[in-house]
Parts: structure tokens; C-alpha cells; sequence
């Protein structure tokens, strides 16, 4: 009997960030569609991709890097381009929520619908890896946004 399943390609991308958030956003894209391209459907874009690893200082200035889950301009990217390729893409981003910043990421469907967000949890300390100093801990575990 034949297996007519569907066939899953993951994609891992990998890319140097600049300080520019519009320059990153572009060449996650242009990296996505390539990886489309190439027959992926779920395309993983690395931990925060929007600026260059920034936590490995502490500078009260890098907090205004943070931005609402809501609205969110890079995750509104992401989901028509999911949507115009019909690829999954899970998108980091430093979110600012209330009084608090997570290590965030968005899971956005292959029609482009957002399917909520994890809040990292586990975050490393020590050198190189100021991470604490700048997130939360997460409090979702995966929490969905479609139909609550």
C-alpha cells in the first residue's frame, strides 16, 4: 500500500544580524523563500533574529528593543508570508508584556494564522549569556490564541 501522507521538510535558518531591524526582517524572508524553494514547510528562523545577539551585556538602552505581542510588526510579516508560501514559520521576538520582557515566539500557521505564543522558560545566566537580565521567565508553557 502506498503512503500518501504528507511529506514534512524541515528548514533551520542560520544568518549574521545587524543592528537593523528592517535589514534582519528582509533577510529572514528572503532566506524562507529560499528554503520554500527548496521544498521545506516548516522553516525555523533563529532566536531572536530582529538585531544582533544583544544579552551579552547588561544596558538598560537595549530594553527599548522590546516590543507588544499585539500588532507586532515582524510576526504581521511573517504570517502573509506563511500564508503567500503555505510554510509554517515560528518567529522569536523580545516581547514586552506589562511590567515584564520574554524571550518570545509566535507559531504561525501555514494560512497564516497565529496559533499563539510560548514564553521561554528556562534562561541562561553566565558569561556571554546575560539572558536573565533582560527576560522573565516564561508563564504560558504554549499558550493558543486560536478559539479562546
Amino acid at each position: 500500500m502506498e503512503d500518501k501522507g504528507r511529506k514534512v521538510v524541515v528548514s533551520a535558518l542560520q544568518f549574521a544580524c545587524t543592528d537593523h531591524v528592517s535589514t534582519n526582517v528582509a533577510t529572514a524572508e528572503r532566506l524562507v523563500r529560499d528554503a520554500h524553494k527548496l521544498g521545506a514547510n516548516i522553516i525555523l528562523i533563529q532566536e531572536l533574529f530582529e538585531g544582533y545577539y544583544f544579552c551579552q551585556a547588561q544596558r538598560e538602552d537595549f530594553f527599548q528593543r522590546a516590543k507588544p505581542y499585539k500588532d507586532h510588526p515582524t510576526i504581521i510579516r511573517m504570517q502573509k508570508l506563511a500564508k503567500e508560501l503555505g510554510v509554517v514559520i515560528p518567529v522569536s521576538f523580545f516581547e514586552e508584556a506589562n511590567n515584564a520582557h520574554y524571550n518570545s515566539i509566535a507559531i504561525i500557521d501555514a494560512d497564516g494564522t497565529d496559533l499563539g505564543i510560548y514564553r521561554k522558560s528556562h534562561i541562561p545566566d553566565g558569561p556571554g549569556y546575560e539572558e536573565k537580565f533582560y527576560f522573565n521567565p516564561g508563564d504560558t508553557g504554549f499558550k493558543a490564541s486560536v478559539g479562546n
